[in-house]
């Protein structure tokens, strides 16, 4: 007990000297501020200038450091295009069918392209390079080639692209039930799968150009395998295809009583895509039936871009629709039928060579693209020969060694007195068309009579090819054609192809012609392959199975506000403008940048 009331008591003891020692520091305290604070406020009034002065000092110096921090900040932002976001682009022509081996119309062609990956697509300078395939090689014959996959490539429904569906696509497009309108000719082609990512491709002869062949979509084995080949184009896959390229199909729209009106094609990033990096979320296309009706929706945003007008379209456009021109891979022809009775006489071809004026007919078309041969300079470097200049003289000299003669009123006439007219058909295109009717008033000058029949653009190409390019019912076709990424005129000019499935439009047949084209087609010797092209080139020349008119140009309008394909971008026909389009964009937002 005690011991414990001593401890109490020292304890009360410490409490109170604490609290002396604690109320005397704060009179200390309370008296330093009085007197360096309290007491000295009486002198602001004195040096309230000099307070002012630095209160409005300290404020300047933040309002700088805040307008520097923001100065900064955005020198290190750019309005950049991001991901996400949605393009419409305009295209002519109906969809009846999505299925890739069928596609006839610029509207399925272009749905073609955004929906399937190839096996080889030409990459920014034209030339061909391996897509869905690692690599294509051949051996040193150039007969045998072998195409090995990338890994991890997939359909869009999550299934492997494999060896299997390559030798599926290539026996589908052989076999004549189908009906496919690929126009690669795989008929003496064999492909044999070597394992789940290698086919072996053996040809009948060698041909150094094959990969370029071997741009062609792939369709999936496990969806259409089942089917009969000739049912294929009926099968569900046309409208609801399993896909393998940048975008998928997300819903279809039509307007009107017929497809053919109005359809809008709603189409969605494909997470299974092999290059997992396309900027869009969405691709719509848009279809229409008439050029007009297209520089309606261009003029009202309706559409982003188009890729189906001329150069004379640009003046009904706004003033915010920029235009990016790209010279193709391609170009018009006046095909002469060599089998017609009008033109089957190489001296009557010889007096429209030279009877046509050739610079009234590309009167407005610009030097570059002016086009005198079937292979391209950018193709091949060659020899060119003459292309014989306008000269009346010597067209009336041909044809009277045709047999032919004129009469009192200048018509040329056979040898029965009957005044010759000529059929010329030619398919409703703005350049094409004028092209075509400024070459039938030269022939009319030079004294025939001349008939242009000019098809309808509602009528679609499929259409047109099936009812006047394959019975070859004309003695005149205006035409463009897709000359490749590798100069190889064999399948336009050799008589092998000068068949209602062939595309000899001409019905050209030169046994010298042959031996060149067929050497060129097969020799791995590059100075040998110049000169059998430097002999066709001549033959061609001097036969007149053709006339070039121009080199295919592409006009893709487009609104200001989107990213398109690289403007530097070699494109070998209209559709190679989607090679990039997973780099396209619509959306911009200001992003970071590092200093």
């Amino acid at each position: 007990m005690k011991k414990s009331t001593r401890k109490s008591g020292r304890g009360l003891f410490n409490r109170k000297k604490i609290a002396k020692v604690y109320h005397e520091s704060a009179d200390k305290v309370g008296k330093h501020f009085s007197d360096n604070f309290i007491s000295r406020l009486e002198n602001v009034h004195d040096v309230r200038l000099w307070v002012v002065e630095w209160v409005l000092l300290i404020t300047v110096v933040f309002l700088f450091a805040i307008v520097q921090i923001i100065w900064y900040g955005s020198a290190y932002e750019v309005e950049a295009y991001v991901k996400g976001g949605d393009f419409t682009e305009a295209v002519l022509g109906e969809v009846k069918s999505m299925n890739p081996l069928y596609a006839a119309t610029n509207a399925e062609k272009s749905l073609s392209r955004l929906l399937f990956a190839n096996l080889v697509s030409p990459d920014s300078s034209g030339h061909s390079k391996a897509e869905l395939a690692k690599s294509v090689t051949s051996d040193q014959t150039g007969k045998i080639w072998k195409v090995v996959l990338r890994d991890k490539i997939y359909w869009s429904d999550g299934e492997p692209i494999t060896a299997d569906d390559v030798v599926y696509t290539v026996d589908l497009i052989r076999d004549t039930s189908a009906k496919t309108t690929i126009s690669a000719d795989f008929s003496h082609v064999k492909a044999k799968k070597i394992d789940d990512k290698s086919v072996e491709f053996t040809l009948p002869s060698s041909y150094i150009d094959f990969m370029d062949t071997l741009e062609l979509p792939l369709v999936p084995k496990h969806i259409l395998g089942n089917i009969s080949p000739a049912l294929v184009y009926e099968s569900d896959f046309s409208s609801n295809p399993v896909c393998s390229g940048p975008f998928i199909m997300n819903a279809m729209q039509i307007s009107g009583p017929t497809s053919l009106n109005k359809s809008t094609i709603y189409l969605k990033r494909n997470e299974k895509y092999y290059l997992n990096d396309t900027q869009l979320d969405l691709f719509t296309l848009k279809t229409y039936e008439k050029r007009e009706d297209i520089i309606t929706a261009l003029n009202s945003a309706e559409v982003m871009a188009t890729a189906e007008l001329g150069i004379e379209d640009r003046s009904k456009l706004n003033d915010g629709i920029e235009l990016r021109a790209s010279l193709l891979n391609g170009g018009a022809f006046a095909y002469l039928n060599t089998t017609s009775d009008n033109l089957n006489s190489r001296f009557i071809r010889k007096a429209i060579q030279y009877g046509v004026d050739m610079s009234k007919v590309r009167e407005g078309i610009e030097d570059g693209q002016i086009l005198n041969y079937p292979i391209l300079e950018r193709q091949e470097n060659l020899n060119y020969p003459e292309i014989p200049g306008y000269d009346l003289d010597i067209a009336k000299a041909f044809v009277q060694k045709a047999g032919y003669s004129y009469n009192e009123n200048g018509k040329i006439t056979n040898r029965d007195g009957e005044i010759i007219t000529l059929n010329a058909v030619v398919q409703k295109r703005d350049t094409l068309t004028t092209t075509a009717e400024r070459f039938v008033e030269e022939l009319k000058k030079l004294g025939f009579e001349v008939t242009l029949n000019i098809y309808d653009e509602t009528q679609t190409a499929a259409d047109f090819f099936s009812t006047v390019v394959r019975p070859r019912d004309f003695d005149i076709m205006f035409y463009e054609v897709d000359l490749g990424v590798s100069a190889d005129p064999f399948v336009y000019y050799s008589s092998t192809q000068a068949t209602t499935s062939g595309w000899n439009f001409s019905n050209y047949s030169n046994s010298l012609v042959d031996d060149a084209l067929l050497s060129a087609h097969i020799t791995t010797n590059e100075a040998m392959r110049k000169t059998k092209y430097e002999s066709f080139l001549k033959s061609w020349v001097d036969d007149v199975p053709a006339i070039g008119l121009y080199q295919s140009n592409m006009y893709y309008y487009h609104s200001a506000n989107v990213s398109i394909f690289s403007d530097n971008a070699q494109l070998t026909d209209a559709l190679d403008r989607y090679n990039d389009v997973r780099f396209w964009a619509s959306v911009k937002k200001n992003v970071n940048i590092t200093p």
